[in-house]
């Protein structure tokens, strides 16, 4: 088979792009060892269903949600689970937006009878960057809390993010705790010759490594694997297109406002192209709204 890419010498796919991810984490036995590792529970998460990954908008006036993954634990907790690898001007309020999608998607279904009772909802957000605005580190966890006392407001609503960089080019050594492990993985899977480390601690490791191997991939699959990778390599060229523009911009007006604005103009010749507008988003950075207006 014809590829873009040759893959010869590459045992993993890239877990950080749309394709890998989701073949990774769509598998329910990995997406369950994960959420236990996270949750760290008092016992572990025996079961889950994936749910769908679109919830359609209230009305006409507002946009619809499309997540990566969307999944549920047999106690009725609902996980929404992203994989972001660039950041965001107001990445912290898309994810307050995310989680309140679910949240108003659960307001009918107790009948007139409802007494406001929630589900929990979980938003997990691996990030291949570090959030603007905060102090780097690898796990946040984001909670409703009472800020004169400390004390917890509600449990029905918590987000974690995983910020990945600082995991990249370690030796194995580097790792100490379970999710550690997870971000080691995932930030260095496509430099691994052989099999993944940590095996003995963490046994799902053997299902991630066999599903991520790249003479596993069906025909179709590797299609889609390939495609995806193009993607990426026309993403980065248009941010050092952006980025070149930016420095020209920057001359007369300011590197950094330069920068931003060479990145609109790549944006706004996107949009003329009539690029699909979330590859649009995920090449620039920009937000569905940012672009909407140029």
């Amino acid at each position: 088979m014809t590829t873009l890419f040759d893959y010869s010498g590459v045992r993993y796919i890239n877990p950080l792009t749309d394709f890998g991810f989701k073949r990774i984490f769509g598998d329910k036995e990995v997406m369950k060892a994960f959420l236990t590792d996270l949750l760290q529970p008092s016992s572990p998460i025996k079961d889950l269903v994936f749910l769908d990954k679109e919830l359609g908008p209230d009305n006409e006036t507002f946009r619809g949600v499309i997540y990566d993954l969307r999944c549920m634990t047999e106690d009725g907790g609902e996980f929404i689970v992203e994989m972001q690898n660039r950041g965001q001007e107001h990445f912290s309020e898309r994810i307050l937006y995310y989680l309140s999608r679910s949240f108003s998607n659960q307001k009918g279904s107790g009948g007139k009878d409802w007494d406001y009772r929630l589900k929990p909802i979980y938003g997990v957000f691996f990030l291949n960057f570090h959030m603007k605005g905060f102090k780097p580190r690898y796990l946040r966890t984001i909670q409703m809390t009472v800020s004169e006392t400390g004390e917890l407001f509600s449990d029905k609503l918590k987000a974690f993010t995983l910020e990945i960089p600082d995991f990249k080019d370690k030796s194995e050594d580097y790792p100490k705790t379970k999710i550690e492990y997870w971000l080691y993985i995932l930030a260095n899977m496509q430099n691994f010759k052989g099999q993944l480390p940590f095996i003995q601690k963490q046994p799902v490791f053997k299902k991630v490594g066999i599903i991520s191997e790249i003479a596993h991939l069906t025909p179709d699959d590797l299609r889609s694997y390939d495609k995806n990778m193009d993607t990426i390599r026309t993403n980065n060229e248009v941010m050092s297109f952006a980025r070149n523009e930016g420095r020209e911009e920057g001359i007369k007006e300011g590197i950094k406002e330069g920068i931003k604005e060479g990145i609109y103009k790549v944006a706004k010749s996107m949009k003329g192209m009539g690029l699909p507008m979330v590859q649009i988003t995920q090449a620039t950075g920009l937000s569905e709204d940012e672009i909407a207006t140029l």
